[in-house]
This record gives C-alpha cells, structure tokens and sequence, in this order.
C-alpha cells in the first residue's frame, strides 16, 4: 500500500493533475512506471517475475490512457457535482480497475493460484476508490476554490485502492503456487 501511493506521488514529478484531454497514453505510461517501479520492488521478494509487473502496468495504463477515458488515476473530472463524480467514478473505475487488473493478471497468472481473482479485486478496488476520491476533491474544490483539491482527492482514490489491492495481493501471495 504504500509503495503505491509513494508511487503515486513521484509521479506527479511528470505527469500532472488534468482533464481527459490532458492525460493521455504518454501521462499513462509515465505515471505507471513510477508506480510499476516501487510496486516492482517489494514483489520481487515473492515473484521471480516481477519486473515483468512494470512492463504490463505500464502497457496497461497506457492502453487506458489512448483511450477515451484517459488515464484516470491522474484524472480531475470537469464537474464538482457529486452524484456525477460518483456514478462516473464507479463505473469508471470498474472499467480502470478490470483493464490494469487483466494486464497484470497475465503476470500474476504464472506464479500465483487463483490469479484471475486480481481482475476483481482491481475492479472492486478502483470502482470503490475512484468514485470517494473523486467526490472529496469535488467538495473540497467547492470549498477552497483551489484545484489542488482534486490532488487531495486523488491522493485519497489511490489510498483507499492500494488499501483493497495490497490486501487482495497478500491473501494471492500467500496461497502462491500456481
């Protein structure tokens, strides 16, 4: 959990808090290697293919940022209403958390029992992060009148799914063997 959200962190150095026509392919392929590259770190204590982890969270936060969505993580939506940043954060990140969890899925899949779980538990993961994230900015936002807001806001999106996922993860680890 942590490693991700210091992730997440470092990789404001290049990539910036924006809109979907901000954040794009390149912004999701930087970002995921910021993160990728931490997460990398601890698994490679239990994976012997863990380094492979960078290359598919990369691969796959760039397939979701070339797509219409963007790279959501890194994402402020436009309106500060809060039932559409609930219902578009859930189902946002329902689609988010299903495609970074199948990209990594086939990493996870060679050495781990039950891998395809991890597609789930990203889905839950980011359809339950997002949308509080999301909402939070949006209120603060309203608040403050200062976009840094929606960085708060991210920031706690990114907690509350590195929190669901570092769990989902251990419980996968634990039952390792493939």
């Amino acid at each position: 959990m942590l490693v991700t959200c210091v992730g997440f962190l470092v990789s404001l150095l290049w990539v910036e808090i924006g809109d979907r026509t901000d954040i794009k392919l390149v912004e999701g392929a930087i970002g995921a290697s910021a993160i990728a590259f931490s997460q990398a770190l601890v698994l490679r204590q239990h994976l012997a293919i863990a380094w492979w982890w960078i290359l598919a969270s990369i691969v796959s936060w760039g397939l979701i940022g070339g797509s219409g969505m963007g790279a959501i993580g890194w994402v402020a939506p436009g309106t500060l209403l809060s039932e559409p940043r609930i219902i578009f954060g859930v189902l946002n990140g329902t689609i988010v958390g299903a495609m970074l969890g199948l990209g990594q899925w086939l990493v996870l899949r060679q050495q781990v029992k039950k891998a395809w779980t991890w597609i789930l538990a990203n889905a839950v993961g980011w359809a339950i992060g997002l949308p509080i994230g999301w909402t939070v900015g949006g209120i603060l936002r309203q608040t403050t009148r200062l976009f840094f807001s929606e960085l708060i806001g991210l920031t706690l999106a990114w907690v509350v799914v590195a929190g669901i996922t570092g769990v989902a993860l251990v419980v996968l680890l634990r039952g390792k063997s493939a």
